[in-house]
């Protein structure tokens, strides 16, 4: 088995996943290879950060700016529920309420 499946299964146990393993396989691939471990060690120091940042979530700041690059809805877009049509409208982009075409308007997809 390849460093690359042991790192795998080594980052699905950090994310509390099955590793597809057997816990003593891995641990003791991980006491024999010292890159392995080194990588293991990366990768939790990396989801502790990422955690970490979750947990305060984004700043307002970030916030708009992300509103801004998805094409600035405009005032009261970061409301939740808020409709970037506008007063009940479809959205410009041809796609049902759901998000897909022809869904969520009762109809089906248009036929090729």
């Amino acid at each position: 088995m390849r460093c690359a499946h042991f790192r795998t299964a080594l980052s699905a146990r950090l994310d509390g996943e099955p590793t597809g393993l057997p816990d003593r396989r891995l641990d003791k691939h991980l006491a024999r290879c010292a890159a392995c471990r080194a990588w293991g060690e990366r990768a939790e120091r990396l989801r502790d950060r990422v955690v970490e940042a979750g947990a305060a979530g984004p700043s307002a700041d970030w916030s708009a700016a992300l509103l801004a690059n998805l094409g600035g809805y405009g005032a009261g877009a970061d409301r939740v529920g808020a409709d970037p049509a506008g007063a009940g409208g479809a959205a410009a982009d041809g796609l049902g309420a759901t998000g897909g075409p022809g869904q969520g308007d009762g109809g089906s997809a248009p036929e090729r």
